[in-house]
Formats: structure tokens, C-alpha cells, sequence
């Protein structure tokens, strides 16, 4: 895929995720639903109806195990994560995400990841360190330009580790193999900065 292209359906998936957010919407909770309604329910603010309506949704078990409990057709896998985040990953998003788990080298291709309900906060230096708040920003609606690929792409964007502006885009975990391009879809306070 040349640059032109995976820019241009960048592009086009920015603006499809700015259209379908309302700016009513409030920040997700770091709350991960017991009940498969309810879990489903939060799955289902991370992505326009068309992509979340047609995904996998995998929900983490007691065991430590992670069921299906919606089978899907159009290669993303949906869920929420451990600090409550909704978000669905397309199938590079999901190759980056095991790699980085299994500490690997990410492959080199460019994954979208949606957060249309925002994110619960982070640390901007490394997530592992989330409790601190140090180097802290959460973001509103957001999609994710990620993956070995992608790199070539964050140059032009801010890479300090305490976010000025979440409602542009700005690089999340700036140096690290994590490193990836957040792009807002739209403006919300939002909070930044070394300590909440």
C-alpha cells in the first residue's frame, strides 16, 4: 500500500469517526461490565454502528480467558480494556497489540484502532506506570494510527511527553515500540499534564 493511499483512508476514517461522535458524549468509565449486556453495551461506543454492528467482541472471562460472545465478518475485534476503555482494533491493530505482549518487534504494517468513547488516562511515558499520573493525558474521541509502518508517519507530530493539546494529534508513547499517531475527531477539555 503506497503512503498516498493508507493517508487517504486515514483520512477518510477520520472523518467517518467525527461524524458519527457526538460532542455530548462523556469520558468512559474505568468500569468493565460483568453482564454480557451491559459488556456489549460499552463494546458498542467504540466504533460507528457499521464497524462495532460487524466486529468479534471478545469479553475477558474469570479465568483469565477471553470469550467471543459476538462473531464478526469484517476482520475487527472489539472489546474493553483493563482500565475500561472500548475500542476496536482492525487486524494489524491486533498483530501490534500480541507483539508488543509478547515483547516483539511490531510488524511492519499500519493497524486503526477506534476510541470513539475516549480513553480512561494514561501515563504518556509508559502505560505500565498509569497509577503514577505522571506524564498524564486522556483523550476524547480518538482513532489510532499504529504499527512498525506507521512510524514513518509521527515525525511531524508533537512527541513531548507531557501532552499541551490532546484535542490535536500528537504521538502516544513517544521513543518507545509502542509509539503511535492519536488523531482526535473532535474538541473536548480535556486533561493533561503532570498530575491530575
Amino acid at each position: 500500500m503506497n503512503r498516498f493511499y493508507a493517508l487517504a483512508s486515514v483520512g477518510f476514517c477520520v472523518a467517518l469517526a467525527a461524524f458519527t461522535t457526538t460532542s455530548a458524549s462523556a469520558l468512559p468509565t474505568e468500569e468493565v461490565p460483568k453482564t454480557e449486556p451491559d459488556y456489549i453495551a460499552k463494546v458498542k461506543t467504540a466504533a460507528p454502528p457499521s464497524v462495532v454492528n460487524n466486529a468479534t467482541i471478545t469479553m475477558p472471562q474469570a479465568d483469565g480467558s477471553s470469550k467471543t460472545v459476538q462473531t464478526g465478518s469484517n476482520g475487527f475485534t472489539c472489546f474493553i480494556g483493563t482500565d475500561g476503555t472500548p475500542e476496536c482494533d482492525d487486524q494489524n491493530a491486533m498483530e501490534w497489540r500480541k507483539a508488543l505482549q509478547a515483547k516483539q518487534e511490531p510488524p511492519n504494517k499500519i493497524g486503526l484502532i477506534f476510541m470513539l468513547a475516549g480513553d480512561t488516562g494514561t501515563s504518556n511515558h509508559d502505560h505500565a506506570e498509569r497509577h503514577t499520573h505522571k506524564h498524564w493525558v486522556q483523550t476524547g474521541p480518538h482513532v489510532m494510527i499504529v504499527g512498525g509502518a506507521a512510524r514513518e508517519m509521527l515525525s511531524p507530530y508533537p512527541r513531548d511527553l507531557d501532552v499541551k493539546d490532546a484535542t490535536q494529534p500528537y504521538v502516544m508513547f513517544p521513543g518507545k515500540p509502542n509509539e503511535h499517531l492519536m488523531i482526535p475527531v473532535h474538541s473536548q477539555e480535556l486533561t493533561t499534564g503532570s498530575a491530575r
